[in-house]
């Protein structure tokens, strides 16, 4: 390839897309393969564009052109159920295949991101993706590599690991216990479940059966213990601070064979406990998911009880970056 003036290109194959960026538009007006006409100098004029690469046949090979590798990096880092597309502009797509959870490897991300020649942008880890979503970008910042610098990505940054991938969604039944004398008696409406029952249907969940007990911590392990029978995973609203009267936490904890975390730094819905019993979670979620409907612990944990896959206690941790939710800040 060759650089020249635009105007010294007419009759010239381009080497690459070059676009144009208006308030209403961002695309390339004239794609790489593509034959300059005389018409064409004052519209890439007209977008800055005074210079341009031209495909040259008597210069030496220049390497992996930017198209072919995005799309071979991206081929690289995607694993189960990541689909790749070729984009404009030297980019290259990678979608979901399934309805899923996300999961990204943070650290090889960071490792691909700092060579300063590929760009790998993604959607955060722990996310619920739809079929066709676009769950990341890859980018290159020359206009072309060495042929031999992807081998040693490949052999010596990814080794064979995969950055991005997706969980299917197996749509486990979900089983709700409400907690609350005062509901028991009748004296409150249940508004909590309600919330439980819409982000089960958001994340596409199948809902089983809708518990209410009293403020008893054996009455609530009792609970829990009956629709892990039948169920996959179960929800517990209320009863999750340390008030003498909130007995959900120690409950939970009782049947539970692990707590993965009581206290989860995320605004809001803060008081939240997140254990399991046999492979099966179980949830306990604070009354606050009544004041904060649209956004709480659920849209966090149910994504991976959807895929089946345990949550990590380091990935609860890592929450409190970012875990000040603009919807808590708006609502509190």
């Amino acid at each position: 390839m060759k650089l020249v003036k635009v105007e010294d290109a007419v009759g010239r194959k381009l080497a690459f897309d070059y676009s144009a960026v208006t308030p209403g538009f961002k695309s390339p007006i004239k794609r790489r393969g593509e034959v300059v006409s005389l018409e064409d100098v004052e519209l890439l004029k007209n977008h800055g564009h005074y210079y341009v690469y031209i495909e040259d046949g008597d210069n030496v090979e220049y390497g992996l052109h930017e198209e072919e590798a995005v799309l071979q990096l991206a081929q690289l880092i995607s694993g189960e159920n990541i689909i790749v597309e070729k984009a404009p502009e030297g980019k290259a797509l990678l979608r979901s295949a399934v309805n899923g959870l996300l999961m990204v490897d943070s650290t090889l991300l960071e490792k691909i991101n700092s060579t300063g020649v590929y760009v790998v942008i993604t959607r955060r880890k722990g996310v619920y993706v739809k079929h066709s979503d676009i769950v990341g970008i890859v980018d290159l910042i020359p206009l072309s590599i060495p042929r031999d610098y992807l081998s040693y990505i490949s052999s010596e940054t990814l080794a064979s690991r995969k950055i991005l991938q997706v969980y299917r969604n197996t749509h486990p039944k979900i089983g709700i216990i409400v907690t609350g004398t005062e509901i028991v008696e009748g004296r409150k409406k249940d508004l909590a479940s309600p919330v439980v029952v819409e982000k089960i249907r958001l994340y596409e969940l199948e809902q089983g059966a809708l518990v209410y007990v009293r403020d008893d911590e054996s009455e609530i392990a009792g609970a829990i213990e009956n629709l892990l029978l039948d169920h996959d995973a179960v929800v517990v609203t209320g009863g999750m601070s340390v008030d003498p009267t909130d007995k959900t936490p120690k409950a939970i904890a009782s049947v539970a064979s692990e707590v993965v975390a009581y206290g989860v730094p995320m605004k809001p819905t803060t008081m939240s406990m997140i254990a399991y019993k046999d492979g099966k979670a179980v949830i306990g979620v604070s009354s606050g998911i009544i004041y904060f409907p649209d956004y709480n612990i659920l849209d966090v944990v149910l994504p991976w009880i959807a895929a089946g896959v345990k949550i990590p206690r380091e990935y609860l941790i890592s929450l409190g970056e970012g875990g000040l939710s603009e919807y808590f800040l708006r609502r509190r």
